[in-house]
């Protein structure tokens, strides 16, 4: 008769540490808050927004973002939420980034109301300073569903935040 645990548990148990043991953590994230100017000019007054980001694997960054671009007439703003998957490869102090995303967006126009989705081609790059500061540059070509209220179709940042 054995004693203890059978010999595939084990094996299960060994292997598991194996796998965890190599599996790379999360490298690092940061969180920033940012200002923005969107084309056409004419229909935006200067937005702003933060977002939440994770690097894994030193190259994949998820990317968490809320974006507020009032219009340039009182009456008219956006509001979007997007997702974002970005590979990051890090280059000596700077970090550029390339990927897409997906998101939500609602638009005002005085009383006109408008829900939909979008989708971004981003493009960036990141300096982090003495790991603990990060400074961003972005451009976005965004893509609203639909017809939008106030057209809008591509968007430059700038923004800083706080690595961890």
């Amino acid at each position: 008769m054995r004693l203890g645990r059978p010999r595939w548990r084990q094996q299960l148990v060994a292997g598991s540490a194996l796998a965890l043991s190599m599996a790379a953590p999360a490298e690092a994230g940061d969180i920033t808050a940012f200002v923005s100017v969107a084309t056409p000019r004419e229909n935006w007054s200067r937005g702003y927004g933060a977002a939440l980001s994770s690097t894994w694997f030193k190259v994949l960054t998820f990317e968490g973002e809320a974006a507020r671009l009032p219009g340039a007439t009182t009456d008219a703003a956006m509001t979007s939420f997007t997702a974002s998957a970005l590979l990051s490869p890090p280059l000596k102090a700077l970090v550029p980034y390339g990927g897409v995303g997906y998101g939500l967006f609602r638009q005002t126009k005085a009383s006109d109301s408008d829900i939909g989705r979008l989708r971004a081609l981003i493009l960036g790059v990141k300096a982090r300073i003495k790991d603990l500061v990060v400074i961003k540059a972005e451009y976005r070509k965004l893509e609203l569903s639909g017809i939008p209220l106030v057209a809008v179709d591509q968007r430059v940042s700038l923004g800083a935040g706080l690595a961890f």
